[in-house]
């Protein structure tokens, strides 16, 4: 997979997880465990997950789009990936009666890690 591929891949995704958590925070909190105990819980929820999201999607977009930015966003990308694979895996050998999504979330983390990796050492 080359890099400009795969940031396009990271830019559509966080652009859909976005939207999905803006259009639809009781679904999606939900999904996750979460409850809203207040609008003020709902605001928050909404703007980490929705306006972070988003704001991931247009860095990935612009890694995607623009040469001279592509080895910061690719290593961003393993330095996220690299962090959210660690604590998952932590979480998932310490906690339990996990529920079936953070085990999905686990592999697709999990394998965007290992590519932004691949991508990282062959450019270097």
């Amino acid at each position: 997979m080359g890099t400009i591929i795969y940031l396009w891949i990271n830019a559509v995704a966080y652009a859909g997880f976005a939207l999905w958590c803006t259009l639809f925070p009781q679904r999606t909190a939900a999904g996750i465990g979460f409850q809203f105990a207040s609008p003020s819980a709902r605001s928050e929820y909404i703007t980490v997950y929705g306006g972070l999201e988003a704001g991931m999607a247009v860095f990935f977009l612009l890694g995607a789009i623009r040469p001279e930015l592509r080895p910061a966003v690719l290593l961003f990308s393993v330095c996220l990936y690299s962090g959210l694979v660690l604590f998952r895996l932590g979480t998932i050998l310490t906690i339990a009666d996990l529920s079936r999504i953070v085990y999905i979330l686990f592999a697709l983390e999990a394998t965007l890690g290992a590519a932004a990796w691949a991508l990282w050492i062959r450019r270097a």
